[in-house]
């Protein structure tokens, strides 16, 4: 049975460093992009997560000067559960999330002159609860990414699911022929989007309540569905998927915060 004082010891730090980080978005929105104090906010954020994210790996191997935490009890796919087609269906959900979104901002950056523009960096100029709500969001992603590659679980691949060549390649492979896929929107007008920033606002937090109405339904689906932190773990699998996404979450956190 957990001791109040320990539980405590468990809660209190993780409260304080919300409230903290917090705090810290909410200064940090009051700087307006290309300036100095903008500058200076990102890269301390960025920092302050390439710090946290060495300390996890760290952890991994049990070193000093780390933050462990425990690996995931399995991976994904699980063993036993199909081949390749079950495995798409797992990742399904976050596909089609992730094609809205790029959907939307492509459609966003197609806005003639004179409309409204709707994507998630020009709404986040004009609101800044929204800009403080992105940078926090952006800072946890990182972190999120730094849990995701520390909790890889310790045992060897099994060779069912996706199969060991086709697992991680595959699904990035899948995001990028879903990239090009949209990537054919771009020549629609954008006449498709409304016009009114309420209703971008509101697009974006739908957004972040879908993914967490998925990844709480993959909880319970017993491995059919993938969660967000597996989906992460099985795209970031190749090193140069790994690249790619640090370089992107790096480059998005500059364009929105700094430039």
């Amino acid at each position: 049975m957990t001791m109040p004082g320990a539980r405590a010891r468990r809660v209190v730090p993780g409260v304080l460093f919300a409230v903290a980080l917090g705090a810290w978005c909410g200064w940090a929105s009051g700087f307006h992009q290309s300036t100095t104090g903008a500058f200076a906010t990102w890269a301390a954020s960025l920092a302050g997560v390439v710090a946290i994210d060495l300390l996890l790996w760290r952890g991994r191997g049990h070193r000093r000067l780390a933050w462990a935490v425990s690996p995931a009890e399995q991976h994904w796919p699980r063993p036993g559960q199909g081949g390749p087609r079950r495995a798409l269906l797992g990742v399904a959900p976050w596909l089609v999330l992730f094609l809205a979104i790029l959907a939307w901002e492509l459609l966003g950056i197609d806005t003639p002159p004179k409309q409204i523009h709707l994507t998630i960096s020009a709404l986040a100029q004009e609101f800044r609860p929204l800009d403080a709500a992105l940078l926090l969001l952006w800072i946890l992603v990182g972190i999120g990414y730094g849990v995701t590659r520390a909790r890889a679980p310790t045992l060897s691949r099994p060779a069912s699911g996706l199969g060991r060549g086709h697992s991680q390649d595959g699904s990035a492979s899948a995001v990028a022929v879903a990239a090009v896929s949209v990537g054919h929107l771009t020549p629609i007008p954008a006449l498709l989007l409304p016009q009114d920033r309420a209703v971008g606002v509101a697009f974006w937090l739908a957004v972040i309540v879908v993914a967490m109405f998925v990844d709480f339904t993959a909880r319970r689906s017993r491995g059919r569905v993938a969660t967000g932190e597996e989906f992460l773990r099985l795209i970031s699998g190749p090193p140069v998927a790994r690249f790619f996404l640090i370089v992107a979450w790096t480059f998005g956190g500059w364009h929105l915060f700094a430039h």
